[in-house]
């Protein structure tokens, strides 16, 4: 018997001497990993002010059209030859802008980035929501510098989900990135990277890093902001649960459409499955959702590279930033529009339907929600309210019916 605790206690010694090396060895791989990533956040900050500042340049504000085009000349021409700036008949990347009462130096700005880029066998293509101030004159005159500049002006504003999807349209690119009309593009070897993956691999999507700047451009804020095991892994069709970032740190590809690059054939089978209802409706927010909703069940391999590629900035005219100015009718429209394409768009995994109703749960912090004009929304969030409370994979079933409830006596 004594023998037996004996070789028990040895056994425990051993065991607990190899958990505390075990644990040693990972808070000190930890920690050095902790080391670098702060050094590099340092390095890759000071590089984005820098490149930041280089294209942040000043605007002239002259009616002189002419001296206009000789200043723009000159900048565009830092980073392109003649001959890089010819129209391409067979461009390899389309980048399609949205524009809607931008100003000038955003525009620019942006423009350059794309200019700088190594690879210049491409079209960017402005597609104006029928802007009411003048920020289609800067296209106009950059247009006559740059041939690959195409500027296509809707008809009468019809939101950015038209515009997107018009602009992929009429794109001729093997490829499209659809970008917002002020961020930049922080690696000028970006487009040759990426274009060299997605044929090397013949991904449908790859998605890069990106930083966003806020705060009155004070703060830059890393997102992803940890490290991901199967980065520059590829991956085959996931279900919608598990590419959400915020919900499955293994793959995190995430709902924005400015930090991938697209196949345009796999974006334009996307379209299709739009439909005309939504391709036509004026949804102000969730429009790159609702797509990449579509993108994600059409595409077949993706990729998601370690790389910041991209510089999302935040300022107080975006949509996101002005909420509270839109009126509450836009708000629950764009809302339940979205909601509603979610939940007739996952139906095969239990982690969409749990995405769904965490989606759900998100949009009942808007008290706006509660009072309803639109018969068609007031439908709808009673559908939407009767499929909630009879789910099973619901949580917080106490605040939903609470929700239903009170919607219910406001919006008789």
């Amino acid at each position: 018997m004594k023998i037996i605790n004996y070789y028990i206690l040895c056994f425990i010694s051993i065991l607990m001497i190899i958990l505390s090396l075990y644990f040693k060895v990972n808070n000190f791989k930890v920690n050095i990993y902790k080391k670098k990533t702060k050094k590099n956040k340092k390095s890759i900050i000071t590089k984005t002010k820098k490149l930041f500042k280089e294209y942040n340049l000043p605007i002239l504000e002259s009616n002189n059209k002419s001296k206009l085009y000789f200043y723009y000349e000159s900048l565009i021409k830092k980073y392109c030859t003649k001959n890089d700036l010819e129209f391409k008949k067979n461009p390899l990347i389309s980048i399609i802008i949205p524009l809607f009462n931008n100003k000038k130096e955003y525009i620019l700005r942006s423009l350059l980035s794309i200019e700088a880029q190594t690879l210049k066998n491409i079209e960017i293509i402005y597609i104006d929501d029928y802007s009411t101030n003048n920020s289609t004159e800067l296209i106009k005159i950059l247009k006559k510098i740059d041939k690959r500049i195409i500027l296509i002006k809707n008809e009468r504003n019809r939101g950015i989900l038209y515009s997107k999807s018009f602009g992929v349209k009429m794109s001729r690119g093997k490829y499209v990135i659809v970008k917002d009309q002020d961020d930049i593009f922080l690696s000028k070897k970006l487009f040759n990277t990426i274009y060299k993956l997605l044929e090397k691999y013949n991904l449908d999507i790859l998605q890069y890093d990106r930083l966003i700047l806020a705060n009155n451009y004070k703060k830059i804020i890393f997102f992803p902001n940890k490290y991901y095991p199967d980065y520059n892994s590829i991956f085959n069709q996931p279900s919608l649960g598990k590419t959400i970032n915020i919900y499955n740190h293994s793959l995190a590809l995430t709902f924005n459409l400015w930090d991938k690059i697209i196949k345009k054939e796999v974006y334009l089978k996307a379209i299709k499955i739009l439909g005309e209802d939504l391709y036509n409706s004026k949804i102000i927010q969730r429009e790159d959702f609702i797509i990449i909703i579509i993108l994600y069940k059409v595409a077949n391999k993706y990729m998601r590279i370690n790389k910041y590629g991209y510089l999302y900035i935040k300022h107080k005219k975006q949509a996101t930033f002005n909420l509270h100015k839109q009126s509450n009718s836009q708000r629950v429209y764009d809302e339940f529009t979205y909601l509603d394409f979610l939940y007739n768009n996952t139906k095969e995994t239990k982690e969409e339907k749990t995405l769904f109703f965490k989606q759900f749960l998100n949009i009942l912090k808007f008290n706006v929600c509660i009072n309803v004009r639109d018969n068609k929304i007031k439908l709808l969030v009673q559908k939407i309210c009767k499929i909630a409370l009879n789910s099973i994979f619901i949580i917080k079933k106490k605040k939903i019916r609470k929700f239903c409830k009170k919607f219910k006596k406001i919006n008789k």
